[in-house]
């Protein structure tokens, strides 16, 4: 008896074989032609299963460039998964991103973030409520008024940074401005946010948190495919260390309690002349919309991490255009030089009037976005227009956007591949071509858009204003040998995994 049912067991492990492969062809078969999305133009293979596209972009670091070919294959609206489209800019910030009043809302992806709502922050949180009472809190610090009260804080590690690549220069060293602007943003937004910096740029050294998000962009990426595909961690390992991934866990737990010992001594301070950004949810901190303990180490966490390397890749892509850019470069130095009798005259307010330093900005931004890709939202159930048709998307699709593809699609900007800050200036400027006047700029979105875009883009935009025209009134760039390629090699795993941005400074000679 024994020894029979043994002898079935052959049979019935073939039967059940049988029985998944065929339950798996058949879904197949249904997502690619039967499913409510098999409408949208796509390739058939990621419509049928979301592993090679999540592969590519989580493990092989390709999926975001990529997607630049797919649109001009497909269109601007593209099936990349069973539940879900990828959407040109065009489309996307106007319907998806926009405040839509009294109308359902594209949500947050929600097991992207804690389950426990009340205790997230500004920018995970999925709930209107939630979300709005936050952030009316913190926008009392991201107002012009409170920009300019921190402005002191801000050009301290300018100032820092310029003593520091000064030092350099008169050493003949070749340096990697990459992580120069990680030293000086992380200490910026740690001032601001904790009242005590990283001291990278004092002591030329790293702090273990700028090094770990620096280094950990492949590792957190690779986290996020485990999410989805936990048993393929033996297969994943040949691409991605699992000890590194064991270390990033162990450090991120670390620095969630490192914030949090930061947040609590900011908050025991009694310097009431401090106007920095916790100041401000202090002052304001009174009412029964009050943020909770748990929402201040969640929104100061997040503050160091969108603060700084986003900022900072900003500032490396600018420095890399613009070096390879020599009529850029030079217009955009003149300028600089001679808008100013005297350095000090260098300040947020002042540069905030430089119309081709914003265009250098701006251009800089379009073909190198911090954001390559913006976090996807789930439809509620609803339609979106395109060329005069509508489109239904159920509800639970997910729609995401590579901006990467946006701002380098023919479609919505002229010569798209070239640096070309004259496509930002207004017309009355003497630099103006209007070879650009019908690039669709509505789809630059840097921030994002709608209710939930940066809260902190005037910071942001302010500060690189600053650091570039300080650095350009003091310094002559260039970038070492080569650099040509640092943007065409870099894979892109939600965040830029940058390689050194070598340059040497020189000390600019100024004619008395």
């Amino acid at each position: 008896m024994e020894a029979a049912a043994w002898s079935q067991t052959p049979r019935l492990l073939a039967l059940l074989i049988g029985a998944f492969l065929a339950y798996r062809i058949g879904l197949a078969v249904y997502r690619v032609y039967f499913h409510p999305l098999s409408c949208f133009p796509g390739p058939k293979l990621w419509a049928a299963s979301d592993l090679p596209v999540v592969w590519e972009d989580k493990i092989e670091g390709t999926f975001t460039k990529r997607m630049l070919k797919v649109h001009e294959e497909y269109g601007p609206i593209v099936r990349i998964g069973p539940n879900r489209i990828a959407v040109d800019g065009t489309i996307i910030w106007p319907q998806v991103f926009a405040r839509r009043a009294n109308q359902l809302e594209f949500t947050k992806v929600p097991e992207s973030y804690p389950a426990q709502e009340k205790y997230v922050g500004l920018l995970p949180t999925q709930s209107r409520e939630n979300h709005r009472r936050q952030r009316r809190l913190l926008a009392h610090a991201f107002s012009d008024a409170a920009m300019y009260e921190q402005e002191r804080y801000i050009k301290y590690y300018v100032d820092l940074l310029v003593k520091r690549l000064r030092e350099r220069a008169v050493a003949g060293e070749t340096l990697d401005l990459t992580q120069w602007y990680n030293f000086t943003t992380f200490d910026i937004i740690g001032e601001l946010a904790f009242a005590d910096p990283f001291d990278a740029l004092e002591s030329g050294k790293s702090h273990p948190w700028i090094s770990m998000i620096s280094s950990s962009v492949r590792q957190a990426a690779a986290i996020q495919f485990l999410m989805h595909y936990p048993l393929l961690l033996p297969l994943m390992g040949f691409r991605v260390g699992l000890g590194d991934l064991m270390r990033l866990f162990r450090q991120s737990q670390q620095f969630i309690e490192l914030s949090k010992e930061k947040t609590r001594k900011r908050l025991a301070m009694q310097d009431q002349s401090r106007r920095d950004i916790m100041a401000y949810i202090i002052d304001h901190n009174t009412d029964g919309k009050r943020m909770t303990q748990d929402e201040m180490f969640e929104n100061s966490r997040a503050l160091i991490g969108a603060g700084s390397e986003t900022t900072a890749t900003a500032l490396s892509g600018m420095s890399f255009h613009l070096c390879q850019s020599p009529e850029a470069y030079q217009r955009l130095t003149d300028e600089i030089r001679t808008a100013f009798t005297c350095e000090e005259d260098i300040t947020m307010r002042s540069t905030a009037h430089l119309p081709y330093l914003h265009a250098c900005l701006e251009e800089a931004l379009r073909m190198y976005p911090p954001a390559s890709e913006t976090p996807p939202r789930v439809s509620p159930g609803d339609y979106i227009h395109h060329d005069g048709n509508e489109y239904w998307i159920p509800k639970g699709t997910r729609l995401s956007n590579y901006q990467w593809a946006t701002h380098h699609s023919p479609n919505n900007f002229a010569d798209p591949e070239k640096y070309a800050p004259e496509r930002w200036l207004p017309a009355s400027h003497p630099l103006y071509n209007s070879r650009y006047a019908h690039d669709k700029k509505a789809v630059f979105r840097p921030f994002a858009a709608g209710p939930r875009d940066c809260i902190g883009k005037n910071l942001a935009y302010s500060e690189m204003r600053l650091v570039i025209a300080r650095l350009l009134w003091n310094f002559d760039l260039e970038l070492a040998e080569g650099q040509k390629d640092w943007v065409d090699s870099q894979l892109v795993f939600g965040l830029y995994q940058k390689g050194p941005l070598m340059a040497r400074v020189h000390i600019r000679s100024i004619e008395t």
